[in-house]
């Protein structure tokens, strides 16, 4: 009986051992690799938090522009046009969980084809750093192919795809920096 007990108990610890390895993990590497630079040549060096940053100060840029030459158009969304045009939060959701299925999916076999961006050779000890490369293509496919630039169905969230280099992304900020104050 006792032999059964610390049986069960050695699995259940083991069972929480691996839940817990694959709840944590994979979001503390996203994170990190979050930071580096994107490695495809449109992201021109940015990381995903200053692609993302990027993204929003163009929207905002793009609202100001919007509302300027159509005077007479009322907005009549929920929240404001600014949630209507950056999202981040919910995309990193949908991309972190659309990329796990293609990388699953590969994982399993899957060949890619024409329609499917998945990952080649992917095994387990390469699970994550495929999962994370799925995520960044999906993340700029999306961005280029959501109805123009600027990932939107939106009229007033829709910018040109000029990427700054990580350098002038530093500049674009400081400028918004100094026109925000009063």
């Amino acid at each position: 009986m006792k032999t059964i007990r610390k049986g069960m108990t050695l699995l259940f610890k083991s069972i929480l051992l691996v839940l817990l390895f694959a709840v944590l993990i994979p979001p503390l590497y996203f994170a990190w690799r979050a930071k580096e630079p994107l490695p495809q040549p449109e992201f021109k060096g940015l990381n995903y938090y200053q692609f993302t940053e990027w993204r929003k100060i163009k929207h905002e840029e793009s609202i100001v522009q919007y509302e300027a030459s159509h005077p007479n158009v009322e907005y009549t969304g929920i929240g404001d046009r600014m949630t209507a045009c950056d999202s981040s939060w919910l995309e990193f959701a949908v991309l972190s969980s659309q990329s796990f299925t293609f990388t699953l999916a590969a994982l399993n076999g899957v060949k890619p084809d024409a329609q499917h961006a998945l990952p080649e050779n992917v095994n387990l000890t390469n699970f994550l750093p495929k999962w994370w490369n799925t995520a960044e293509y999906l993340l700029w496919f999306n961005t280029v192919h959501a109805s123009n630039f600027g990932g939107s169905l939106v009229e007033y969230c829709k910018f040109q795809p000029n990427v700054p280099t990580p350098e002038e992304f530093e500049a674009l900020k400081q400028e918004q920096r100094i026109n925000a104050v009063p």
